[in-house]
């Protein structure tokens, strides 16, 4: 009876066809309530109030948001598409190093970046002569320098793709190299391109920490300090609802930039790519070239990080931070196993509603951590408000948030880092092996745990080693969700660097980027 209960919860098999399981509307929930709340919670509140922060602040809120958004596109566009051609196109020393050393610079979190170059570049930094990092054109170079690989990654797979085909019948025309690039690879890898940029400015949306550092506020910026500073939950609520509309217009742009196009690929083998290599002087200028963003990403501010941390001692508050840092990363990666498996699981076999219901959570990670912050506690509201009808408010379950609220957040907002790769391992598995072990009288609790874990227990490592990072990293949402008494590794960083204390500061931040990696 259990067995054939959970078999109904997780496919939904005896549920009318057009009705999701009850698992796959869980994991919507997880994603949808929050929001759902959210915007409930922001026709709250005085309208007054909403007038005066039209007026005032919310301008330059929107207006940092999108001149952020444009200047860290055209950056990424900059500094990814030519260095990924250069490496699928041509060989020179240390290409082979430089194809993966090249993604490195999103394991550094785009604020310990923002910590070390403007420390670098301010009155006794070792750049000073340079332009103070800090503003918008300051956050827009961080920015661009730390999420480029989203752009070279997609955009070099798709020059990959195309094989040399395109490019030949173009030098065949008498086209040069230059205008043989713009005219055929470009255009074919332009989808690609597209969703690496779309993916860029949505990091930029959901930070946090290099806006409020550098003095670039923006609506994420306005949200942490509605709730935190101000206490005006409802004027939190609003901005968030705003941003909201902001990342689904980022991701509409991009889906109608990439409608009807389709990434150019060859399918015979004489299209494959042949790469030229370049000696002399083109050969340096090309190994230069892409050291630049790798260079401005990575080694330059890893290094002073690094030797700033050596020159000070450790914070004693790091401690208590790193530890807080492991637990919530910890429990959170269990937590994203155990719904990455049961979601693929859902996937693999669940009727189109239920598959439906989990494309819907893995959403969330388009979602701002912010955002999802306010709504998780609009939601807790919610639920308090009914506690306190039916209990009489004898059970304070839902107040403040919490550890559950940020483990609630983490889990909504890495929903798709936690499903993909077990969903990718498992569509691997043959599906006479589930056959095999339905004819054994195998029910499902036994060919999750027996059959498909172990099989996929590579993507269930990835989904929850994927999760971890991200968590070590997260800012705005654990901001505004955790407890008074308890600090991560971001939260003490940045609590530091707001001080202007940049040497204690920087031993933090090395300790959160050594794990990244």
């Amino acid at each position: 009876m259990a067995v054939g209960t959970l078999d109904n919860f997780m496919t939904g098999r005896r549920s009318g066809g057009w009705i999701p399981s009850p698992g796959g509307v869980l994991l919507a929930l997880i994603f949808l309530a929050p929001l759902g709340a959210l915007l409930g919670f922001s026709l709250s509140g005085d309208s007054a109030h909403l007038r005066h922060l039209a007026e005032t602040l919310l301008p330059t809120y929107v207006g940092n948001s999108a001149m952020l958004g444009g200047l860290t596109a055209v950056g990424t566009i900059t500094l990814g598409v030519p260095t990924a051609f250069l490496i699928s196109r041509y060989h020179f020393v240390g290409r082979g190093m430089l194809g993966w050393a090249m993604a490195l610079p999103l394991a550094m979190p785009a604020y310990v970046a923002a910590y070390a170059w403007f420390s670098m570049t301010a009155a006794g930094g070792p750049l000073e002569a340079l332009p103070m990092v800090r503003g918008v054109g300051g956050a827009a170079f961080v920015f661009s320098i730390t999420f480029y690989p989203y752009v070279f990654l997609l955009a070099r797979q798709a020059f990959e793709s195309q094989g040399a085909s395109p490019m030949e019948a173009a030098r065949s025309l008498g086209a040069s190299p230059i205008p043989a690039f713009f005219r055929t690879a470009l255009p074919l890898a332009r989808p690609a391109i597209v969703v690496g940029v779309a993916l860029a400015v949505m990091e930029v949306l959901a930070d946090y920490g290099v806006a409020d550092f550098l003095g670039a506020p923006t609506l994420t910026v306005g949200i942490v300090r509605a709730w935190s500073s101000f206490g005006d939950p409802a004027a939190a609520a609003r901005l968030a609802i705003i941003l909201l509309f902001a990342a689904a217009l980022a991701l509409g742009v991009e889906r109608l930039a990439r409608r009807g196009r389709r990434f150019g690929a060859v399918g015979r083998r004489e299209g494959a790519v042949h790469r030229t290599r370049l000696t002399g002087a083109p050969g340096f200028g090309a190994l230069l070239l892409c050291l630049l963003p790798l260079t401005l990403g990575l080694l330059l501010p890893t290094s002073y990080l690094a030797f700033m941390a050596f020159d000070v001692q450790p914070a004693r508050s790091g401690w208590p931070a790193l530890q807080g840092t492991l637990m919530l990363a910890g429990a959170s990666a269990v937590l994203a196993a155990i719904l990455g498996i049961g979601a693929a699981t859902i996937l693999r076999t669940g009727r189109a509603p239920s598959r439906a219901a989990v494309r819907i959570a893995q959403a969330g990670y388009a979602v701002p951590g912010a955002v999802g912050a306010i709504g998780i506690l609009a939601l807790f509201a919610t639920l308090q408000r009914l506690s306190d009808d039916l209990l009489g408010g004898a059970a304070p379950v839902f107040a403040g948030g919490g550890i559950i609220a940020l483990l609630y957040a983490y889990q909504a907002r890495f929903a798709a880092a936690a499903i993909g790769p077990c969903d990718s391992a498992l569509s691997r598995v043959s599906p006479s092996i589930d056959q095999a072990a339905r004819s054994l009288g195998a029910g499902k609790v036994r060919v999750i745990t027996q059959v498909y874990a172990p099989l996929a227990l590579g993507g269930i490592a990835t989904a929850a080693l994927l999760v971890f990072v991200e968590v070590m990293k997260e800012l705005p949402a654990t901001m505004i969700l955790r407890p008074f008494d308890l600090d991560t590794l971001a939260v003490t960083a940045h609590n530091y660097a707001s001080d202007e204390r940049l040497a204690a500061a920087a031993s933090v931040p090395v300790v959160n980027m050594l794990s990244d990696r």
